[in-house]
């Protein structure tokens, strides 16, 4: 079973956390770690001869163009986080359109290649922002990762389908939803998609987690940021959207954790994962 494995191109500041404390206009006055962080991914998916795909935020690419081109000289897949991380659901449908179109235009112009895919800042498709989906489809892109079959307070549809599905289509074209991995245990979906839950829960959940998908004939999907094999990246005071964050927690041992899913599972991008042209 080949799963896909997914990068969220986004600085250590540009998180949904740090809202708060780093304002958007801000942004170019802080430290970015996101050149040498992503390169050391690279060269860990190009030890395990590992392609993924690469959801970059387009602020970055602006900035940085030939890092878009080092990843997908790679061979690796070039998707769209938007512009400028700011949750769906607190945009008006047009803010949201605006965002979405400029960054196809940059990585689109960038690559020379037709981008697929698009994942939301924080998963922030949720039933407040379905809409966003019937934008998707007008643009274009041909599929979504951005739903998360679980219950939390910043994201989350729990009663959502949570393998492959065809979330809207018209005349023309579809657009598939890829949700976030989840394995079902009894009334519960338990996260297993990557990211802090990849940090913070051991291992054997995770090896036992997607095996029992691939065995049930389900690829999954993972996900995780450059800043989370960083453990040196800057501190700063933050109470995060929960009232607490864990941006912070075992950043020490995401690589390990990743080598062993590169070692344990066969990945390859979403595209390919979801037999698209």
């Amino acid at each position: 079973m080949i799963n896909a494995l997914s990068i969220d191109i986004e600085d250590w500041f540009q998180v949904s956390d740090f809202e708060e404390q780093v304002r958007f206009a801000d942004w170019d006055q802080y430290e970015s770690r996101i050149v040498r962080n992503t390169r050391r991914l690279l060269t860990l998916l190009a030890a395990h001869n590992v392609r993924a795909t690469f959801f970059i935020l387009t602020w970055n690419a602006e900035r940085l163009p030939e890092l878009v081109r080092e990843i997908n000289e790679a061979g690796h897949e070039i998707a769209t986080h938007g512009y400028a991380h700011r949750l769906i659901y607190t945009q008006t449908p047009q803010e949201f359109r605006q965002d979405i179109a400029r960054s196809l235009t940059t990585l689109e112009g960038i690559t020379g290649k037709k981008v697929l895919g698009y994942r939301a800042p924080s998963f922030s498709i949720t039933k407040a922002s379905l809409w966003a989906l019937d934008i998707l489809l007008e643009l274009g892109l041909q599929y979504d990762s951005s739903i998360f079959p679980v219950r939390d307070h910043l994201y989350g549809i729990p009663h959502s389908e949570r393998f492959p599905f065809i979330v809207r289509q018209n005349e023309s074209c579809a657009l598939i939803e890829f949700p976030l991995s989840t394995v079902r245990v009894g009334r519960w979906n338990l996260p297993l998609g990557g990211g802090a839950y990849l940090r913070l829960l051991p291992y054997g959940f995770f090896r036992w987690g997607i095996q029992r998908l691939n065995d049930g004939g389900h690829p999954a999907i993972l996900y995780l940021h450059p800043w989370e094999i960083d453990p040196g990246q800057p501190r700063l005071a933050i109470r995060g959207k929960r009232g607490y964050s864990s941006h912070y927690l075992s950043l020490e041992k995401t690589e390990q954790k990743l080598t062993h899913l590169l070692q344990d599972f066969s990945f390859a991008p979403v595209r390919e994962v979801l037999s698209l042209p």
